[in-house]
């Protein structure tokens, strides 16, 4: 696949955002091996490594260069926060302010960009990810599966998902909606991959859906935890 960098959003995410969406703690980190997948522009992997906890970040934007990704990154943000209207109708508990939710985008990038090499920060396409089975004890992955179940097909979920767990021994995912949040008003409200994905699963894997304490997407507060 050609991968063009100025059609692609470039956001990340602090540590502090990771924590509250997979409910973690550093201290319970300490010892294991993480993967994030899609990293993106995020510090999160910054902020294990200063904390000696191996971690490594894996997303298709990583077969440019720094420079290319910072360019965009910036762009991204420029554009996102030109008309902020759209987050009025999410919920800013943890945020407080538009500004502050702005400075963790910009923390993220600077972070990210900071530590941006090679060797942690690693090009590749799922459904392969190039690393051997059961090489991490923790793979966390957010906005991107269920959230684009409009542009993701079933398959492209499950074969992912089942590659994530080949190589870590528990995978974690957040949100469980679709990027519109079109089910808010159902009871089920989340995509229905979810539910196909845990039915299928269930037969091989320990699958928990957890509640967190982030919620910006109305009812988007949960996160799905996977394990054997």
């Amino acid at each position: 696949m050609t991968l063009h960098l100025e059609n692609i959003a470039i956001t990340g995410r602090t540590f502090e955002e990771y924590s509250v969406f997979f409910d973690l703690k550093l201290q319970d980190l300490k010892g294991k091996k993480v993967l994030d997948y899609p990293s993106g522009a995020s510090s999160f992997v910054q902020t294990l490594k200063q904390n000696g906890i191996f971690s490594k970040g894996v997303d298709i934007i990583y077969e440019f260069y720094k420079d290319e990704i910072e360019k965009q990154g910036i762009k991204t943000l420029e554009k996102i926060y030109q008309n902020t209207s759209c987050m009025d109708a999410h919920k800013m508990d943890f945020y407080k302010t538009k500004e502050n939710h702005k400075k963790h985008k910009e923390d993220a990038l600077k972070g990210f960009l900071e530590d941006y090499n090679s060797d942690d920060y690693i090009y590749c396409e799922l459904p392969n990810l190039p690393f051997k089975n059961k090489e991490f004890d923790l793979l966390l992955s957010s906005h991107l599966f269920f959230v684009y179940d409009d542009r993701l097909d079933y398959d492209f979920h499950k074969g992912s998902i089942l590659e994530m767990l080949r190589v870590s021994k528990e995978v974690r995912l957040f949100p469980l909606v679709d990027i519109q949040n079109s089910k808010v008003l159902e009871e089920k409200n989340f995509s229905p991959f979810v539910y196909k994905i845990i039915e299928e699963l269930s037969k091989d894997f320990k699958c928990e859906i957890i509640k967190t304490d982030f919620e910006f997407q109305v009812k988007a507060n949960y996160y799905l935890k996977i394990f054997e």
